[in-house]
């Protein structure tokens, strides 16, 4: 749930709202309102006309009148706010914000000030861009920084960092293959996107939610593909950036009737994954090519930001089919988690793979 000090701004919003309702019949008139704002500091960046399609807009069923939901929708839309850092701030978190939860998630946002930042995010990202950059300069053969994988052999030996089938023992190596990345087009790919998805995702859901997805995500992903093909080496973070990708999807899903844009939301992502899969299929039954891209961990990553993200996403207004949403993710997901570790334990390294099509041994993902 929203920190305490977000629903105590949205009580001090009832009680704005109560003593502006001076017949107490539930609405404000809409003239009033306008007089509210035009005699405040929202003037000097709105003129009475722009003022008046703000209002216009936020009467959402054009009575003339505005009931509580929709004096709190107004009073902390972004539109109305004095600061240009809150202003954008709003913007930010409205991406993957349903409407009717903007009073709560706009009421955290001030009371968090963005201090400290999306921090879980961020400090990933630094940790992979510095991983990339200390083994790149460190190198003392200084490897093709395009398609390089820095880090992913030292003295010969496999890197302390990268998932190797037969090292699966060090279990750090399920999770710490995710610093390193084939190149700079591989590291600037996945972080662009984990930025751009990742940081709305945390402004609204917090560290603690959007952490343990990515990191789940990241450890069934190794744990699936080495499963399935226990010949392959990782490294990169792909299966945290499509858990980031499906975790948004399940936030669409949870908030589907408040959230803006939900079509569109919903067909950016799936046409994103279906030109990824139909990119796998191409390659493996028309092509006759076999890359070294790890589509498997790809999947794990998919599954753990679906299932968790029912799980484990804000959801202010909870009703009974996602409540039984709830318990079905959870559920399904502890089942294909256990199952995999299981299978870790008795597969042996170098099997037989699943896929008909026996790949190179290193693959980034």
């Amino acid at each position: 749930m929203a920190p305490r000090a977000a629903h105590a701004k949205v009580r001090h919003l009832r009680e704005a709202f109560d003593a502006l309702d001076v017949d107490h019949d539930g609405r404000i008139p809409l003239n009033e309102l306008k007089l509210i704002l035009s005699a405040s500091n929202v003037q000097v960046r709105l003129n009475d006309q722009q003022i008046e399609a703000l209002l216009d807009e936020a009467d959402t069923n054009q009575d003339g009148s505005f009931d509580f939901k929709e004096f709190a929708l107004l009073t902390t839309s972004k539109q109305v706010q004095p600061s240009r850092m809150k202003r954008m701030l709003y913007r930010v978190a409205d991406t993957v914000t349903a409407t009717a939860d903007q009073p709560v998630v706009h009421s955290y946002l001030d009371s968090y000030n963005c201090c400290p930042p999306p921090l879980f995010i961020i400090l990933i990202s630094l940790a992979q861009i510095g991983v990339f950059v200390g083994y790149t300069l460190s190198s003392g053969t200084m490897p093709n920084w395009l398609t390089g994988c820095s880090g992913c052999f030292v003295d010969g030996e496999e890197g302390p960092l990268m998932f190797a089938p037969h090292l699966r023992q060090q279990a750090w190596r399920f999770l710490s293959y995710m610093f390193l990345h084939a190149g700079i087009s591989h590291i600037a790919g996945n972080l662009i996107f984990q930025i751009l998805l990742g940081i709305p995702l945390e402004l609204v859901h917090k560290a603690w939610r959007i952490g343990p997805i990515y990191l789940l995500a990241v450890v069934l992903g190794a744990v699936l593909q080495y499963v399935l093909d226990p010949t392959v080496y990782l490294v990169g973070a792909s299966a945290g950036v499509y858990a980031l990708i499906t975790a948004h999807l399940a936030n669409v899903v949870l908030n589907w009737s408040e959230m803006p844009f939900r079509w569109f939301r919903i067909l950016a992502c799936a046409a994103f994954i279906g030109l990824d899969v139909g990119q796998v299929i191409y390659r493996r039954f028309f092509a006759d090519e076999c890359d070294n891209v790890s589509y498997t961990a790809h999947i794990g990553g998919a599954i753990t930001g679906l299932l968790m993200g029912f799980v484990l996403l804000h959801n202010i207004n909870v009703i009974s089919w996602e409540r039984v949403l709830f318990w079905v993710a959870l559920g399904l997901y502890v089942i294909v988690f256990l199952i995999c570790v299981v299978m870790v334990i008795f597969v042996q390294p170098e099997s037989d793979p699943i896929w008909s099509v026996q790949c190179a041994k290193e693959s980034n993902q």
